[in-house]
């Protein structure tokens, strides 16, 4: 015969996560501060506030990575040095896309 056990409510309820954007290397929240809730599928319980980004924020995301790509090494390094990086990151990527 199975046995269930109860998990205490405190267990049950899954950790609200608030979430930003992530902008010129920093999280930070929508520049028109709004968010939108994000459900758990089974339980439709919400398990973030995700920060709902606009035009500001991708023109903002779009001017920090200009900035850093015209004044960072990744612009000036060879093209074949980029693409050993790129595969070093596609490898990173599969070794943890199982966990």
């Amino acid at each position: 015969m199975a046995t269930v056990t109860k998990k205490s409510e405190k267990t049950a309820r899954p950790q609200v996560r608030q979430t930003q954007c992530f902008i010129g290397g920093k999280w930070v929240p929508a520049a028109s501060g709004k968010t939108f809730e994000t459900l758990h599928p089974a339980t439709e319980e919400v398990i973030a506030q995700v920060a709902e980004g606009d035009k500001a924020d991708i023109d903002a995301a779009v001017d920090a990575a200009r900035d850093q790509f015209d004044g960072g090494e990744w612009s000036r390094m060879d093209a074949r040095d980029r693409g050993i990086l790129m595969n070093k990151l596609a490898d990173l990527i599969e070794q943890e896309a199982d966990e």
